[in-house]
């Protein structure tokens, strides 16, 4: 299959996307379509127990169960509580609430799995504060997109999970694998928070986080 034919997809998936097609909708469309053309109907008609082999797999049902924690920390106020206890630890340090969004964003992460629940959770419960305190809307945003990051590589992990799944690895041993990274990456980002935005929320109290 050429790079063009490659490209040309790729053009078509993003466009369905465009008009408000589902993402799984577009991929799956896309992928039949570009598969029939390319190897035919025997392709077509093994898709269905690729699918339903991957999908049968038990490590899969950990998927929706780590969606639904993230869901309950969320709505039964236990992010908001951590996010409260790590800015009176960490909102002292050269940076300021900073660093508390990639604290919170490494402990969501270690729950929710999802690099997209982590960043949107973290991002619900911290520009509020970080707002009101009149912190930078650069810093803040990319602090938060950056410790969303963490989701997939701090254990629990959706895409590890899918990854072992699929290429027959060991789950654990992914998980594992990715604690030092994780951690590795969070000393970075306030390392990076410290020396690049040193005066961030200074002249705020960090200590009084307003209740929601």
């Amino acid at each position: 299959m050429s790079i063009s034919v490659i490209f040309g997809g790729f053009a078509v998936m993003l466009f369905l996307m465009f008009l408000s097609m589902p993402v799984a909708v577009s991929i799956l469309a896309v992928g039949g379509v570009g598969g029939y053309m390319a190897y035919g109907m025997p392709l077509v008609e093994t898709m269905g127990g690729v699918v339903w082999g991957t999908l049968n797999n038990p490590v899969m049902t950990a998927i929706p169960l780590f969606m639904l924690l993230g869901e309950l920390l969320l709505r039964g106020g236990i992010a908001d509580k951590m996010f409260d206890a790590l800015a009176v630890w960490l909102g002292r340090l050269p940076g300021g609430l900073l660093h508390t969004n990639i604290g919170t964003c490494a402990l969501f992460s270690a729950t929710s799995g999802s690099s997209v629940a982590t960043a949107a959770t973290v991002g619900t419960i911290a520009l509020p504060a970080l707002g009101e305190r009149n912190y930078p809307s650069r810093p803040a945003l990319g602090t938060l997109a950056a410790g969303g990051t963490l989701g997939i590589l701090i254990p629990p992990s959706v895409n590890l999970l899918v990854y072992g799944s699929l290429a027959n690895v060991s789950v654990g041993q992914l998980f594992i694998a990715g604690i030092l990274p994780g951690l590795l990456l969070v000393v970075l980002f306030s390392v990076y928070i410290a020396l690049a935005y040193p005066n961030a929320g200074r002249d705020s109290a960090v200590i009084d986080v307003p209740a929601r």
